[in-house]
């Protein structure tokens, strides 16, 4: 099965149901499962903050999520229009240092939350046997 690597809070916010489209800037042709990776890199405090969060989990799978379909955002207007699903607001961008010029939504369902695994992942998705 393949895992995505997602730096945190945005996989705890995954996994735990508080948003249901992954933004990324490449498409994917993967449809269906996939474990969720809360990778060791790129973790802002400042954005765990924003969140309410002081510390989470990394390096380890934290979940599983069904990928139903890819959008393309075609302008920021239609993507702000979906701030409250995948809660990327120019506020959290701009803490996080993002300049997403081409925007993907990855539609996400029936997250399931699994004790930690540790793992040593790769970037985007990656094979994983469990």
């Amino acid at each position: 099965m393949k895992a995505l690597a997602m730096s945190q809070p945005w996989a705890e916010l995954l996994v735990s149901g508080r948003k249901s489209i992954e933004v990324r800037t490449k498409n994917t042709s993967h449809r269906g499962w996939f474990y969720v990776y809360a990778a060791k890199k790129d973790t802002k405090e400042e954005v765990l903050r924003a969140f309410g969060f002081s510390q989470l989990p990394t390096g380890v799978i934290i979940g599983k999520a069904f990928l139903r379909d890819v959008k393309k955002y075609q302008d920021e207007k239609s993507f702000y229009g979906e701030s409250h699903l995948h809660l990327a607001t120019p506020e959290v961008l701009a803490l996080e240092g993002w300049s997403l010029k081409t925007k993907y939504g990855y539609l996400v369902s029936d997250t399931v939350r699994m004790d930690p695994v540790p793992y040593r992942g790769l970037p985007g998705f990656f094979e994983i046997q469990l």
